[in-house]
């Protein structure tokens, strides 16, 4: 009787740990960028891009008497949680325990990754914004990172008054003080971000049998209420032969120039970069070809 008791207990501690929300104790989130300025949940999902830039939402912490953070100044080695959640195993079995990136060994990686492998970069068109960002995958890095949950460390940041100040700059060895994401990774992803309130679209064609998905971080368009947007579309698997990307321009708020960059990212790698302006309203600004 005893021995079935705790034969029992036992499946319900690991079912617990197989469905527990990633990164739970982290206090720092990622916002959304609807407009809205609220949390996303610990663990939330990023979609990787090419390595060196983020288009991820921001990291972002709330403090005592309205002061929120300010400049991120040192992170630490990314830790994989030993959490997986059912919708996110995919085959290459669980962590059995919290594990530093670089000490990572599933059977079959053909390179270690590196000790600062995920990291926090500023967005391009918003400087004093950090958000998720990666080195370039080496080998098959890129299949053993889909649904891993991820806590990065941050142990050197500001505390920021309301008027923009900084109010008091903080080092931390304190576990709490990380944010928590699960990578997401595609094939082929090509993103676009802007530096104004305007709205863009991004469509990309494939060949026969491929399926383009648009991830729109923007999920909310106003005049004026954003300073900036980004958008993606991205492509499960990856389907030999031509793609065409077309960005369009549409709602020129206030008649001014904005600011674009289109990328396309191939296993990991950017392999096309345009940057340009742009100040018509409802016309395509760009159209480019790709093979893979």
């Amino acid at each position: 009787m005893i021995a079935s008791f705790i034969f029992v207990l036992l499946l319900s501690v690991i079912a617990f740990t197989a469905d527990a929300r990633c990164g739970t104790t982290c206090l720092f989130r990622l916002c959304r960028t609807d407009g809205s300025f609220r949390f996303n949940p610990t663990g939330t999902a990023v979609l990787l891009r090419g390595a060196g830039y983020t288009r991820s939402a921001s990291v972002c912490r709330d403090f005592p008497d309205g002061r929120t953070l300010g400049n991120i100044r040192k992170t630490g080695v990314a830790v994989i949680e030993a959490v997986r959640s059912k919708t996110s195993f995919d085959g290459y079995g669980t962590v059995k325990r919290d594990t530093l990136i670089n000490r990572y060994r599933p059977n079959g990686l053909s390179h270690p990754f590196p000790r600062n492998y995920f990291r926090l970069s500023p967005h391009l068109f918003q400087r004093e914004l950090r958000g998720i960002s990666r080195r370039g995958p080496v080998g098959n890095q890129d299949d053993f990172l889909g649904g891993l949950c991820i806590r990065l460390p941050i142990l050197n940041y500001d505390i920021q008054n309301t008027d923009g100040s900084v109010f008091r700059t903080i080092s931390t060895s304190d576990d709490r003080d990380c944010v928590s994401f699960s990578p997401i990774v595609r094939p082929i992803v090509v993103d676009v971000a802007w530096d104004s309130s305007d709205d863009f679209n991004l469509s990309v064609d494939g060949p026969p049998g491929s399926q383009g998905i648009r991830n729109r971080d923007n999920l909310m368009y106003h005049c004026g209420k954003l300073p900036a947007g980004k958008e993606a579309v991205w492509f499960k698997n990856m389907v030999p032969g031509k793609y065409t990307v077309k960005l369009f321009h549409f709602n020129n708020c206030f008649n001014k120039r904005t600011r674009w960059e289109v990328n396309v990212v191939i296993n990991g790698v950017r392999i096309e970069r345009k940057l340009g302006r742009s100040n018509v309203d409802g016309r395509q600004v760009l159209e480019l070809e790709f093979t893979v």
